[in-house]
């Protein structure tokens, strides 16, 4: 690796090539490397320069997840955490009260910040994204990196604030799902932002820009009713540029008594053209579930299914409760061909359990219940518990370096 910045003396350290030091430090673990930053200005400036932090980062691949938090004072924002629970960097939210006035012209909070909540959204990049409990529209977009925190409008973009819908039922829009991705060939990041008025679903687009941002776009609705709102995040997964969404094939059939969305099916959404794709059908023996196990239901086949990201592939998941957790790989995107990669046993298929990381050591990351990740390895079927966190299915993976915090 070649640095912009030279090395402190070489004499300091023994009259060593600088190669070497270079080699040693891209050894040293990040933590202390920071300190190390605080010796001399010439430290700092070498372990500060950009193509340093990206050496070191390609050697140091240990997760960072970004999870909300709650203090002892009620202040909330996010913190970013190694799989130890070491808070690497706290962000405080930056949001004030929700405001109102009585009659008679007194302003008092209706909601304080301390009584709202904070859900990060499922993103595996160097942002983070979080939505709030009681802004039914609003997106915040953190860079741990420089502090910066993106307040996205909370209000329809020009060509949905003109449809008749939205008009009438001004304030009562509820946003029932988003996600952040990163177009592979721009490098640009977008923002897909589902929300619901009356019966509709609403789909719109935005633009980031560094520390800037443009303004929503109204795109076509879903091609058919997607799972979203509350308690259905995970049904929604970013995979280059691509945004997946589990298809709602239950309320259909519940109204009508009719299969017209087959169950699996994933509706996807290109971020660089911004348009819909053709609608992926899931792994044949998802879609024949019902028919093929006697006993169940298209009720327990909509709680079963969950979607994942697992090594850069899409991944089905249906935790089939109790009995087994199968995990299909989509292998060939054109053809619609799935891989069941792993069928997890019984002790680990309990209720409210996702995958969501796969580590280097082959260990899968789970989401257990509200508080918990645990850990599950294939290799040894142990299953135990790895993190305590506040919320566990609202977990960012920060993928940028710890010499950038």
């Amino acid at each position: 690796m070649e640095s912009s910045q030279p090395p402190p003396a070489a004499s300091s350290w023994s009259d060593l090539p600088r190669d070497t030091i270079l080699e040693i430090l891209l050894r040293v673990p990040a933590k202390d490397l920071c300190r190390l930053r605080a010796v001399s200005p010439s430290w700092r400036a070498l372990t500060c320069d950009p193509r340093f932090i990206a050496d070191h980062k390609s050697r140091h691949t240990a997760p960072l997840l970004a999870v909300a938090y709650r203090d002892q004072d009620m202040a909330n924002g996010v913190d970013v955490v190694d799989l130890s629970g070491n808070v690497v960097r706290r962000i405080p939210s930056i949001e004030s009260d929700i405001l109102t006035t009585d009659k008679s012209g007194n302003v008092y909070p209706l909601i304080r910040t301390s009584e709202d909540s904070i859900r990060v959204v499922r993103t595996h990049l160097d942002l983070i994204c979080f939505t709030r409990q009681y802004h039914p529209l609003g997106i915040w977009v953190l860079n741990p990196a420089t502090g910066a925190t993106l307040v996205l409008p909370k209000e329809h973009s020009e060509e949905l604030a003109r449809d008749d819908d939205v008009k009438r039922n001004y304030g009562r829009g509820q946003m029932e799902s988003c996600a952040l991705g990163q177009v592979s060939s721009t490098g640009e990041y977008k923002l897909i932002r589902i929300s619901s008025v009356r019966d509709r679903q609403l789909c719109e687009v935005i633009t980031l820009d560094g520390a800037n941002y443009g303004s929503w776009r109204g795109k076509k609705s879903p091609p058919s009713p997607i799972c979203a709102g509350p308690g259905e995040a995970m049904k929604c997964v970013v995979i280059g540029g691509v945004v997946h969404f589990l298809m709602n094939f239950y309320s259909g059939y519940c109204n009508t008594g009719v299969m017209t969305i087959e169950p699996g099916s994933i509706a996807s959404f290109n971020l660089a053209t911004e348009e819909w794709m053709a609608t992926l059908r899931g792994p044949s023996p998802v879609r024949t579930f019902v028919q093929d196990n006697k006993g169940f239901i298209y009720a327990d086949l909509t709680l079963q299914l969950s979607l994942a990201e697992l090594d850069g592939s899409l991944v089905t998941v249906q935790n089939i409760h109790y009995i087994s957790i199968d995990l299909w790989l989509l292998t060939d995107v054109e053809n619609g061909i799935w891989e069941k990669k792993y069928n997890i046993p019984s002790h680990v298929a309990q209720l409210f359990v996702y995958p969501f990381l796969v580590l280097n050591d082959g260990r899968i990351l789970f989401s257990h219940g509200e508080k918990y990740v645990t850990s599950y390895d294939p290799k040894t079927g142990t299953y135990v518990y790895a993190l305590e966190v506040r919320d566990s299915r609202s977990i960012g993976i920060y993928t940028g370096s710890l010499l950038s915090l």
